[in-house]
């Protein structure tokens, strides 16, 4: 019994081959065809395989017959005609191997095929049949195409179709458009690109367009292949991205039918019905296709070129020492976990000499799942020292975010005569009833410390039934009224609770609806008020972050209102459609303050979740996943006739540094740009810059690899900006090679910059915190140089100081819970 038959075009690509020596374009011979390349692919794998086709009664037909043979695929169903030549396509290159086609088909060959030629019988006993739509452009093929599909699908058989859309052999666009729509009807699975996406489901969205290709065909698993960057998938109710393999392509002929090939063998070979696969197994299967696609990019030509077993666990067992490499990109100057993931930072709070900083912690995986609360101590919030898990989920649910605050006076009555730690999240879980998300507000309390925590007994103490998006607690004193005050998210707004005990709790307000961005769901706020500038007067700061939507390429970000707080409801200063941001990088979320600082400190301290939840689940760093921002400190300043926010990070952080360079008036050219070289990937940069007579200014810090980060000034659009499309590892989502930025105008012709380099992050703070960018970065080497140039013209580096810093080893807890808890 076979275990594949393909039906389709067996063709002859002519690829380029250099110039002869009177300069005219010389072209190779080389077999192909999508379905005869898929058939060889897998046959090269071990498979059985056969190919259902026409050739035509020339030296080309018998060259593809000769090569089907000697590839191992079963060519007792390719015929010879003498209707119609060989099918010809002659292949033209870029520089980067991609290609476009030329065709000589005019009838040809393949499209002779006839029902009859259908072996009906060998069809209903094998176990998948693989087809394209170009055997479908014109009679009698097109019949004989159906006629195969019909019989397959009858009989049970696997269906694979691959569009592979070529515009010049259809009459019209609308007819290929049609014909591809029948074949997905009927297919399990469905191989198509970006491109062949957005031209049949009308969207350049993978994630949207997949989905909608799924469930209006009933398509089981659709692939989307996305170049050097890898694949999407769509299975049932899971979907993701793997990521591809970084090669030199000399030519991509016959890549995306060696990751189908590659594809189906270990579909067959997991001998699984598809609905039964795993995530681990789809995502290990498409990861060896994607190496089998990558292979074939190495050389020319496609059906000769399918890659072995071997060649491809070599290449995916070289990605992978690379990826074991231990904390390759763990952070030097960042928080982050000791393992496992983490997102939000919550309960931050300063109590006898200590800052805390819990976070949305899973502890048995490195992707989102049933949170908890990690904790860290510190004295000056950058050295961290890791606390065993702070709150484990319970019957309420699990623990998402909130705050904590010092309860100075006992208002609780949780503490004996004393004072202590509580901490207010909401707890998480599905109505017994409905199914439906229930989020409602809940207790913990300590007595020492931090140390131990205790659930209070009435949990929850605030709950609202018709709200399904109901979380993130910040809770504050407030002196005016003498209460405790809730600011709390609920979708689309955000509601204001009061309480003398923080027990019981009652609305004042709401504030948000039809206010500010709406790109996503609204979470974690914070409120609190800040003096602006020297004047003695101070305003009120609503700080709301974003969650992700597919619609939006920016992400998951951070959003703030300045405005006044009456001790019951927010009322913004600005008109309602005007939007601020916190920060204008891809990785800055969640971020809420410290509570509890002392006074004569007098600052407002707020640290964010360094990533994004396009692509939070699929950064490549192990065994560990997520980090926080540098602590930054917030203060208000007018500009422009406004309030603004400003953000620096915390002075402490000054005391990493250990050698430091500095330069004055420095001119650079396109000719003579400036370079140093750094022996230390942890940098401190501070640079004022006259770039009044420059143009596009690129500040790139490379490694010793291939891989660099610029972050850019355009004066003439007054535009600062990041660019991280060739940062390293990019392809683990086609969101994050991006080049994104803010307006900023010029100073007298100049703009500072201080900027902090980490072994995954960059921030860059522009012009005193105005404008602030927070972006991960993956290189493929240590950041070793640090290079300024300008596109024309020149500038002036008026002063430049690189600062090398020391690294922060956080130490784990005394003791590591596993199974026991604390929060009883």
């Amino acid at each position: 019994m076979l275990d594949v038959i393909a039906i389709g075009e067996v063709l002859i690509d002519f690829t380029p081959a250099g110039r002869s020596a009177g300069g005219n374009e010389q072209f190779e011979c080389n077999p192909g065809g999508a379905p005869a390349n898929v058939a060889a692919a897998l046959s090269r794998l071990g498979a059985r395989t056969a190919l259902i086709s026409k050739v035509g009664e020339d030296q080309f037909g018998s060259l593809l017959h000769r090569t089907l043979q000697s590839s191992g695929v079963d060519v007792s169903e390719v015929t010879f005609t003498n209707e119609a030549s060989t099918t010809l396509a002659f292949v033209h290159l870029d520089d980067q191997g991609d290609r476009s086609f030329s065709f000589i088909r005019k009838p040809g060959a393949d499209t002779f095929l006839n029902p009859k030629d259908v072996p009906l019988s060998r069809i209903e006993t094998c176990k998948a049949l693989h087809f394209g739509s170009l055997s479908m452009t014109h009679e009698p093929a097109r019949t004989a195409t159906r006629t195969a599909v019909l019989k397959a699908k009858e009989a049970g058989v696997l269906l694979s179709f691959d569009p592979n859309i070529r515009f010049a052999l259809w009459e019209s666009k609308e007819e290929a458009k049609h014909n591809i729509y029948w074949g997905m009807n009927y297919a399990d699975i469905l191989k198509i690109s970006e491109e062949e996406l957005s031209f049949i489901a009308g969207t350049s969205d993978v994630e949207k367009g997949a989905l909608e290709l799924a469930q209006q065909y009933d398509i089981k698993l659709v692939v989307v292949t996305l170049a050097d960057k890898g694949s999407y998938y769509r299975l049932a109710d899971q979907d993701g991205y793997v990521p591809g393999f970084k090669v030199k392509a000399v030519d991509t002929t016959g890549a995306g039918d060696a990751f189908l090939g590659c594809l189906l063998y270990k579909i067959l070979e997991n001998e699984r019905a598809l609905d039964d696969l795993t995530s681990q197994q789809i995502i290990s299967m498409l990861s060896y296709a994607n190496a089998g696609g990558a292979l074939v990019t190495t050389r020319k030509g496609a059906l000769g070129s399918m890659p072995t077993t071997e060649e491809i666990n070599q290449m995916i067992e070289s990605e992978s020492i690379k990826q074991l490499e231990p904390d390759r990109f763990r952070p030097g100057v960042h928080f982050s976990p000791p393992t496992a993931w983490a997102n939000d930072p919550n309960g931050l709070v300063y109590y006898e000499g200590s800052y805390h900083l819990f976070y949305q912690h899973h502890p048995y995986s490195n992707k989102w799942g049933p949170m908890h609360w990690g904790h860290a101590v510190s004295q000056d919030l950058i050295h961290w020292e890791h606390e065993p898990i702070a709150l484990f989920p319970d019957e309420h649910g699990a623990i998402f975010s909130g705050c904590c605050v010092v309860d100075w006076k006992n208002s609780s009555g949780l503490f004996e005569d004393s004072h202590g730690l509580v901490a207010i999240f909401t707890h998480a879980d599905t109505h017994p009833e409905t199914g439906d998300p229930r989020q409602r507000q809940s207790l913990a309390y300590s007595s020492d410390k931090g140390q131990t925590w205790h659930k209070y007994d009435g949990n929850p103490v605030l709950a609202e039934n018709d709200l399904i998006d109901f979380r993130d607690p910040k809770v504050f004193w407030h002196p005016q009224s003498e209460r405790w005050v809730m600011v709390i998210v609920a979708g689309d707004h955000a509601r204001f609770y009061s309480s003398a005990n923080l027990l019981e709790w009652s609305l004042t307000g709401e504030f948000g609806r039809g206010e500010g961005s709406h790109d996503g769901v609204w979470e974690c706020p914070d409120l609190f008020a800040l003096p602006v500038d020297d004047t003695g007067h101070a305003k009120w700061v609503l700080i709301i972050s974003i969650g992700d939507h597919p619609d939006c390429p920016e992400g998951s970000r951070t959003q703030y209102f300045i405005g006044e707080f009456d001790g019951n409801t927010f009322i913004n200063d600005n008109p309602a459609d005007h939007i601020l941001w916190l920060d204008y990088g891809r990785d800055n979320y969640a971020g809420v303050t410290w509570s509890d600082i002392p006074e004569q400190d007098g600052r407002r301290v707020i640290i964010g979740w360094m990533s994004n939840w396009k692509y939070a689940s699929e950064t490549p760093t192990g065994s560990w996943r997520g980090a926080m921002t540098l602590p930054r400190v917030l203060s208000l300043t007018r500009r422009d006739g406004s309030v603004v926010l400003a953000q620096m990070p915390v002075r402490e952080v000054e005391q990493l540094r250990k050698d430091s360079v500095s330069w004055k008036a420095v001119k650079v050219t396109p000719e003579v740009p400036f370079l140093q070289k750094t022996n230390d990937d942890l940098l401190e940069i501070e640079a004022e810059l006259d770039v009044r007579n420059g143009e596009e200014i690129h500040i790139a810090l490379k490694s010793s690899g291939q891989s660099e980060l610029v972050i850019g000034y355009d004066p003439a659009k007054e535009w600062l900006f990041t660019d991280r499309s060739k940062s390293g590892i990019t392809e683990f989502h086609p969101a994050f090679a991006s080049r994104h930025g803010a307006g900023m105008a010029m100073v007298n012709g100049k703009i500072r910059l201080h900027i902090w380099v980490d072994r995954n992050a960059v921030e860059v703070y522009a012009d005193h915190g105005l404008v602030v960018l927070t972006d991960q970065i993956f290189p493929d080497a240590p950041i070793d140089r640090v290079e300024i140039s300008t596109q024309s013209g020149q500038i002036i580096l008026d002063s430049l100081q690189i600062h090398t810093l020391e690294s922060v080893h956080i130490p784990g807890p005394a003791t590591v819970q596993t199974t026991g808890r604390n929060d009883a």
